[in-house]
């Protein structure tokens, strides 16, 4: 029963937090200027997530490795990564919300393509 409780918990907040690390929006009633959602990310907490050193992080990534293939080396399932990288967004947007650049409506047009971003940035590496 709880199982099924969070997994559905898991679901709703998948589908609720869908993002980009990038995003423009802008006020069409005021047209006083464009709000991008820009997020830095702190990759001595990605590395302790992972499980690892940060030196054993950047060794790897200089290895062409991504996060999610890291994480599958450390035997960390994709979604846990996933859900890491759902919950730091949905913490940072929540931030923005209350500091007052982020209104509803772009924050739910941001959530719409999280899932998407989040999949790109976690299997992605450049050294590949």
């Amino acid at each position: 029963m709880l199982k099924i409780l969070l997994k559905r918990i898991f679901t709703v907040f998948i589908l609720i937090l869908t993002i980009t690390t990038t995003a423009h929006a802008s006020d069409s009633s005021k047209e006083e200027g464009t709000v991008i959602y820009h997020v830095k990310y702190d990759y001595d907490e990605i590395s302790k997530f992972l499980r690892m050193s940060r030196e054993e992080y950047e060794q790897k990534w200089n290895q062409g490795l991504s996060i999610f293939d890291m994480a599958k080396e450390q035997g960390i399932e994709r979604r846990e990564v996933e859900g890491y990288f759902y919950t730091f967004h949905y913490e940072e947007m929540q931030k923005w919300r209350k500091e007052g650049p982020l209104t509803e409506k772009h924050y739910f047009h941001l959530v719409y393509n999280l899932a998407e971003e989040i999949e790109d940035f976690i299997d992605r590496n450049p050294n590949k």
